[in-house]
């Protein structure tokens, strides 16, 4: 069982770092449709996603402190 809990730990990581690119390209999408500045906010939308979802990402991994978990050899 333990194993299956590691597995969701790195799917929960993928989806947050999905998430956030999402999220961001949305934002800059809607912003764009309402300000008529298309591309520009919705590359700078993804761009702050990717920056936002590396911050989750390794704030998971390294999460008091503790290297990232290593896996069977």
């Amino acid at each position: 069982m333990g194993e299956k809990e590691n597995y969701w730990n790195y799917a929960q990581i993928g989806l947050q770092l999905a998430g956030a690119v999402l999220l961001g390209f949305w934002a800059g999408w809607w912003l764009d449709k309402k300000l008529d500045t298309a591309p520009w906010l919705m590359l700078g939308g993804a761009a702050a996603g990717i920056g936002g979802g590396f911050y989750l990402v390794a704030r998971e991994l390294f999460k008091d402190g503790e290297p990232p978990p290593k896996g069977k050899a």
